[in-house]
């Protein structure tokens, strides 16, 4: 009956050490997977998604690279990465606002910021001097940007004659430049990317940047506490490298 006792004893230290190591495998397995993170569609200079490139792009690749993650980007429509993280589909998401739905995420610090402003053509003439001026025009705003930009702006929205948000800003700025709208609401650096492209030449000179919004800054949402303080800690190392100063001369941000 001893030997017995004894043999079970064993038998059972033995499974449990099994158990111990299959845990231990998992958990390091995991530690060293491919991160998966949501961003908003195409939005050059920030976000080139046939490329994986783009500033913002670059940078949070550097970030992870530097904490020993390589990662894999889920392009969605900008109104949707809070979406996906919070079913569970993505381990991390891009260009969060705290104005978002982000209950049950862990934001980390701001790692960018978006300089938005109201844009209209010169040859308009149009002269406004608040958000609350917007309610007299056709407008076309990027996804989520009633969100984003404030109650103010909800507000001022709700009264114009036209008001349309659109996933694709390439097709904000074609409506602009065609007349459509009066307005285009979007960060001056993508509006400045895109019209180049579709005119040949800048075509900042033949527009009127009404500056009516403060800098937005955007966060990436996790899901682990863990990776949010790991990611602002080596962000913050980043931000105060070469390579970081070198990849912001690299795309001549308009301010």
């Amino acid at each position: 009956m001893r030997i017995k006792i004894e043999w079970l004893k064993l038998s059972l230290f033995a499974c449990l050490y099994s158990l111990l190591l299959v845990s231990a495998g998992f958990s390091k397995q995991t530690f060293s997977s491919t991160l998966s993170i949501s961003v908003g569609w195409n939005k050059p200079p920030y976000v080139v998604e046939e490329q994986n490139s783009g500033f913002e792009l670059e940078m949070v690749s550097a970030i992870f690279k530097k904490m020993g993650y390589p990662v894999s980007y889920v392009y969605v429509p900008f109104g949707r990465s809070n979406t996906l993280i919070k079913l569970g589909r993505v381990d991390a998401a891009l260009t969060m606002n705290q104005r978002m739905d982000t209950e049950g995420l862990e934001l980390s610090d701001p790692y960018i910021s978006y300089q938005n402003a109201a844009i209209s053509l010169k040859g308009r003439s149009i002269e406004i001097s608040s958000i609350q001026d917007l309610e007299h025009y056709s407008i076309v705003g990027f996804q989520n940007a009633s969100v984003v930009l404030g109650n103010e702006y909800r507000i001022a929205t709700r009264k114009c004659p036209l008001y349309l948000e659109l996933p694709d800003q390439r097709k904000q700025v074609e409506l602009l430049l065609k007349g459509k709208v009066d307005f285009v609401i979007m960060d001056i650096n993508i509006f400045n990317y895109l019209s180049t492209e579709l005119m040949g030449s800048s075509h900042m000179s033949n527009v009127v940047v009404h500056r009516l919004f403060p800098k937005t800054n955007y966060h990436v949402a996790f899901t682990s506490k863990e990776l949010m303080l790991i990611f602002n800690a080596e962000m913050k190392t980043f931000k105060q490298s070469d390579e970081y100063s070198n990849l912001v001369a690299k795309y001549e941000f308009l301010h």
